[in-house]
This record gives structure tokens, C-alpha cells and sequence, in this order.
């Protein structure tokens, strides 16, 4: 029997070139800190991880650590030619172990429920683009786009 879908917007995989013109992985570097809950301030030193895909509001990544569902991140996404990473906050909603349990070294993907990017909510930054047919927000302008501008040549 086949899982009901829960995502509440899809997930675009990073070749999918009819939505962004674009063939190739854009898997970036991610930095993520925990938040304290209360005082939403970072409890320990930065921990490393790869993204796997993004969404309107959300991100994926794979790290070697299992995150506790609803622990707050302040996350740093490192964009290729960029000088700056964009930085993001958001929410565990799930984290899994997806290594074979025989390694010695685990791999967990952790789902998270993005709330900002560069200060900015995204709640009110997500729309339907009519031009591409898809639902766009300030997460995917702030990466995807700046893939689009790199592949054009115009993000020095």
C-alpha cells in the first residue's frame, strides 16, 4: 500500500531542467548550527552537511548526525562563485538514518521546514509563478536563481 503523500509543496529534483533550464547537480555545501530553544541563539560550533533538494519552503540534507524532530537551525547554504552563503533559519520536521547499519559511519537525511532567509519570513513570499508553472518562493529565488545567473554568466 502505497504512503500518502504529507509534503505540502513538492520537491524539485536538482535535474529537472524543463523547470530551471539547467543539467546539473547543485548540491551545495550546508553549515547548521541548533538554536537554543528560548533564546534562538546557536548552543554549539557549526556541524557539516550536503543539501539533497529544496521545495518553496523546505530543505533536505545528508550529515552524519540525527537531528531531534522540532530542534530550531540557523543553517549557511555555500552557493558556487557566490562570496557569501545565504543564510536561512528553520525546524526539524524529520531526520533518518539512510546508511547501511553494517558501516561504521552513519548518514542521516534531515527534512527541514524552512522560516527565513536572510531575515526575510517566507510564508508571504510563496506564489505561483504562471510563467514557469510552479510554485516559487524566496527559498528557491535565493539558490535556483542564483544557479540561473551563474549559468548565464551575470553572478560575479
Amino acid at each position: 500500500m502505497a504512503q500518502k503523500e504529507k509534503r505540502k509543496y513538492g520537491r524539485y529534483n536538482t535535474e529537472v531542467e524543463i523547470y530551471f533550464r539547467v543539467n546539473f547537480d547543485i548540491r551545495t555545501k550546508v553549515k547548521y548550527r541548533l538554536l537554543g530553544k528560548k533564546s534562538h541563539k546557536p548552543l554549539d560550533g557549526n556541524h557539516l552537511a550536503l543539501s539533497r533538494n529544496i521545495s518553496a519552503e523546505g530543505l533536505c540534507f545528508s550529515s552524519n548526525e540525527k537531528l531531534k524532530k522540532g530542534s530550531d537551525l540557523y543553517l549557511e547554504i555555500y552557493i558556487p562563485k557566490r562570496k557569501h552563503p545565504i543564510c536561512m533559519t528553520g525546524e526539524v520536521r524529520w531526520s533518518k538514518c539512510v546508511s547501511d547499519p553494517k558501516k561504521s559511519k552513519y548518514k542521516f537525511d534531515t527534512g527541514v521546514r524552512l522560516l527565513s532567509v536572510s531575515g526575510k519570513g517566507i510564508e508571504p513570499t510563496i506564489y505561483f509563478d504562471d510563467k514557469h508553472q510552479v510554485i516559487w518562493s524566496v527559498v528557491l529565488e535565493s539558490i535556483l536563481g542564483s544557479f540561473r545567473k551563474i549559468m548565464q554568466g551575470k553572478d560575479k
